[in-house]
């Protein structure tokens, strides 16, 4: 001990520093070492939920006493009970990340439930039924489905329904191809519903399909191909940026159908036969001349007549053809291709 005080007393006042300095960042290490050892490794539980479903989750984590941690849109627990946390959660129905289903229909009773009541009841399950369908899709993020259909009336014409789709991307905008599949989607699950009434709207990026401004985009979309296509060529010629390309598209927004049928009469086939004959006889006796002894009433003066006969016969004969037809329908999509 004595030496130890010795070499210590005879350290100058800057080495004194360098080693305490020293002893303290050597506790910190260790201590740091063993919080690491002893710490629990925490693993990703859910990530991108909404915020109510969030909600929900870290409610029924808190009241089951469990650590987590939140980290932006995501949640970590401890790594050996995710699994175990998530078919707990499951258990409980969360995380309800989207609308409610045909679930609302079992709440509703028999007593003080009206026709209007159902409807509207039966068309927010649907909505929420094809919300989850859509969700299911690993390039969608979350859904929303709005339906409208006319209210029923014995005394006017039935009108068609509409529908609109607002989706959320997960990554990259929703493709054309994709708008198209949601739209056939909608459409088969609402009686009397055509694709072409159901409109697909990107969060991000905007209408994709639907109606009119569905082309206007397309039209929008095939300029700027073109426009890059044309910049590409001439800076491949005057080199990068020393070119500057503008233009002006504009697209055919009417649709032409043409239907047409011709008949061939070479090409006509028999395809029934009617024969009628008629036969008729006649006979009758023609007299003389009239004179004053033909009116005598003994007649002998009248015997001078003679007997006729006649025969007439008739044919008739009727046959149907059938014409050969060819049927031909050209559409003409309008818009650019």
């Amino acid at each position: 001990m004595q030496n130890v005080l010795g070499v210590w007393s005879g350290l100058d006042t800057r080495r004194k520093f360098i080693v305490i300095f020293s002893k303290f960042a050597m506790f910190a290490a260790v201590l740091a070492l063993s919080q690491m050892v002893s710490a629990k490794r925490l693993d990703l539980l859910y990530s991108g939920l909404e915020q109510h479903a969030a909600g929900d989750v870290v409610a029924a984590l808190e009241q089951q006493g469990v650590v987590f941690e939140v980290r932006g849109n995501s949640i970590y627990v401890d790594a050996t009970r995710r699994d175990e946390l998530r078919m707990i959660l499951a258990g409980q129905g969360l995380p309800s990340n989207g609308s409610a289903g045909y679930e609302l229909l079992d709440n509703l009773s028999g007593f003080g439930t009206t026709s209007q009541m159902f409807d509207a009841a039966y068309w927010r399950a649907k909505e929420g039924e094809l919300a989850r369908t859509i969700v299911t899709s690993p390039q969608i993020k979350g859904a929303r489905v709005h339906i409208s259909t006319p209210p029923s009336s014995g005394f006017r014409r039935n009108q068609g329904a509409t529908a609109s789709v607002v989706v959320t991307p997960a990554s990259a905008a929703l493709t054309e191809a994709n708008a198209r599949a949601l739209r056939f989607l909608v459409a088969s699950a609402v009686p009397g519903l055509k694709p072409e009434q159901v409109s697909v709207i990107d969060g991000e990026s905007g209408l994709v399909v639907g109606g009119e401004v569905s082309a206007a985009v397309n039209v929008d979309k095939r300029a700027a191909a073109l426009k890059r296509n044309v910049e590409r060529l001439l800076e491949a010629r005057v080199g990068p940026g020393n070119a500057v390309v503008e233009l002006s598209l504009e697209a055919v927004t009417e649709r032409e159908s043409v239907i047409e049928r011709r008949f061939d009469p070479e090409g006509r086939v028999a395809i029934s036969t009617e024969t009628e004959e008629r036969n008729s006889t006649s006979q009758g006796a023609t007299g003389g001349a009239v004179t004053v002894a033909s009116n005598l009433p003994d007649g002998s003066a009248g015997s001078g007549g003679s007997d006729q006969s006649s025969q007439d016969n008739e044919t008739r004969e009727r046959v149907n053809f059938e014409l050969s037809e060819t049927q031909r329908e050209i559409v003409r999509v309008s818009g650019p291709t």
